[in-house]
């Protein structure tokens, strides 16, 4: 279910259920761009360095990536002319705490805030810029529907655990704080140290970074044993997915079905979701959707049908991972399978990237039949 940007969303997530948006006696002020019949993007109106990484941030991404140039294009001129803008003063009411004292508590510590909500898409929720009078501090990111919610939870966990597994020349964010404000889930990250987090190009993604976290999780679980394959028709529990079903159905008869090696996934392994910290290390954030017992092989196939030039482009790349090129059309079948489900939970089966999926499985499997 996609999240609707309203007055009264928008109100849960900054004031807390009882709380107030238009309490004028409040010193807790927000600029509401591009305006408040269709906010994106709040900041605390009293915090220049949070105004000014806003239009930093619009401005470059306007400059560099086509997708957001709708919403940055109505944007950066309302920031820049912010003193003429609406505005939201905020309260919380009785017993209660605003997003921004409620994240000075836990993180004890007094903090400014931005709250951004991207495009329409299943994963959308609002990501938290935290300030202090040093600078950024913090991102944190809410969970607002069950959907959502399970993401931050689970990207808790994964923080959690490469924390304790780092791998080589590679950070992640540290985890500060994971556990629910009102109805949302909510995760707060220490901020990075990059030079920059609008992402790397295509080329820069590390294939070694990808097979070093595909070889610390290897698994030997015969794919008929594993969890993942259990849950996906649970996943997509929905008549109009009955005919992936019978796909599944058929690809578990596969000879080679048995014998493909599974390990762990990032969930999101993409351009967007790196960057450099300017001590040299490769950062990698986003591990809301990271999962364990997939198929060996699901970043980089992620890698090449979302960003690259399809499924096809990836068979170097895979083989570098070491998964043998007879299996590769069984696993390129399976990766659908789970966008598929991802698709079914978000509630977006009705969209052109499902379609395209379903008609990719259906030439996989033609040209793949056991």
């Amino acid at each position: 279910m996609s999240i609707e940007p309203s007055d009264a969303w928008w109100k849960k997530v900054l004031t807390g259920p009882k709380g107030n948006l238009n309490d004028w006696s409040s010193n807790e002020t927000y600029l509401v761009l591009p305006s408040t019949k269709e906010p994106r993007i709040v900041v605390d109106k009293n915090e220049p360095r949070a105004i000014q990484d806003v239009t930093d941030r619009l401005v470059q991404n306007r400059t560099n990536f086509g997708p957001v140039k709708g919403i940055a294009s109505k944007v950066v001129p309302a920031v820049l002319n912010y003193r003429r803008k609406e505005t939201w003063s905020v309260s919380s009411g009785t017993l209660d705490h605003t997003l921004r004292e409620y994240l000075s508590e836990v993180l004890d510590t007094d903090l400014r805030i931005s709250v951004s909500v991207g495009p329409p898409r299943p994963n959308r929720k609002p990501v938290v810029r935290c300030y202090r009078e040093d600078g950024l501090f913090a991102v944190a990111k809410l969970g607002p529907e069950k959907h959502t919610a399970e993401m931050v939870r689970n990207e808790a966990r994964w923080l959690d655990t490469m924390a304790g597994q780092p791998l080589k020349n590679t950070l992640t964010p540290p985890l500060l704080y994971s556990g629910d404000y009102g109805n949302s889930a909510i995760l707060v990250m220490g901020a990075l140290d990059l030079v920059s987090d609008l992402g790397v190009g295509f080329d820069e993604v590390p294939l070694p970074t990808a097979r070093e976290f595909s070889a610390r999780f290897a698994e030997h679980t015969p794919m008929i044993d594993s969890d993942w394959w259990h849950r996906l028709p649970v996943r997509m529990n929905d008549d109009k997915l009955l005919s992936v079903h019978a796909q599944m159905s058929q690809l578990s008869q596969h000879k080679m079905f048995n014998s493909v090696r599974t390990s762990a996934w990032h969930g999101d392994w993409s351009p967007w979701n790196m960057g450099f910290a300017k001590m040299g290390k490769l950062c990698i954030w986003d591990w809301e959707r990271a999962s364990l017992g997939v198929p060996n092989g699901f970043d980089i196939l992620h890698l090449h049908y979302q960003y690259g030039e399809g499924l096809d482009a990836a068979h170097a790349d895979l083989e570098s991972l070491g998964v043998p090129a007879e299996h590769h059309n069984i696993v390129k079948r399976m990766y659908l399978f789970e966008l598929c489900a991802r698709h079914c939970e978000a509630e977006a089966l009705h969209t052109e990237r499902h379609t395209k999926v379903i008609d990719t499985l259906a030439a996989l499997s033609r040209s793949g039949t056991p």
